[in-house]
């Protein structure tokens, strides 16, 4: 055992971190590198999703590119939901056909989440970020990084030591509840020349919602997947 601890303790000592960006310079280089990122151009994710406390799975289609999402949730009794965000409006069209525009959360969070090159940009998105030491986290012995997001939520990200990428996030909701959310990325996968997560759980409180992606793609999507529905616009103010 205490051969084994002394192994453990040389290993991270390799990987031993100074600062917030060899941590996050070493994420990317464990993504694929810096090229590698910034090629992708274009996401589409098939997924399922279950729901600790509700019956059947959800299916997902997410459609992206960079700070342009849209995603398609067929639920259990086969209606559908649809959502997106085309750079400026972030949007809802419910199973029933009514439209809404979403102000629950601040669009610099919306714009962050559709950050498609997200890893290149993360110390835009905070006021502050320091590397508050390493931590267990879901398992895993990581770096933890601390900040407050530039809209003032408190945001903590934790980098596997061993191996570079993220293990996941605890932070505060961007909507108007500020709950605490885990977040745990698993099961990463090469798409083309970049690693993926393909496994998501997401704990809020005493509720779970695992994510499991069974396609990733980055071909080419058309420009017209990510523009506002016309009962969106409708919305709209005049003009806008």
């Amino acid at each position: 055992m205490r051969a084994l601890l002394a192994l453990a303790l040389i290993g991270c000592a390799a990987h031993r971190a100074q600062t917030v960006d060899e941590v996050l310079d070493r994420y990317k280089q464990a993504l694929g590198g810096v090229d590698a990122i910034a090629s992708t151009k274009y996401e589409t994710i098939h997924a399922e999703v279950a729901d600790s406390g509700s019956p059947g799975k959800i299916a997902i289609v997410l459609y992206a590119e960079p700070f342009k999402q849209r995603v398609e949730a067929t639920l259990p009794n086969g209606t559908r939901r649809i959502s997106g965000f085309d750079g400026a409006v972030s949007w809802s069209i419910s199973p029933e056909g009514d439209a809404a525009i979403d102000t629950s959360s601040p669009l610099d969070s919306v714009r962050r989440d559709a950050d498609l090159q997200y890893p290149l940009h993360q110390p835009d998105y905070f006021r502050f970020l320091e590397l508050a030491g390493t931590v267990d986290f879901e398992g895993k012995y990581c770096y933890w990084l601390h900040g407050t997001t530039r809209w003032g939520k408190d945001n903590n990200q934790f980098y596997d030591v061993a191996t570079g990428l993220l293990r996941g996030y605890r932070y505060e909701s961007d909507d108007g509840t500020s709950r605490l959310t885990v977040l745990v990325f698993d099961d990463y996968k090469r798409v083309g020349a970049r690693l993926v997560p393909t496994r998501m759980t997401i704990r809020t409180g005493d509720k779970t919602r695992t994510f499991i992606a069974t396609s990733v793609s980055d071909a080419r999507l058309p420009d017209s997947m990510f523009a506002l529905p016309d009962a969106v616009k409708a919305l709209l103010p005049a003009g806008g």
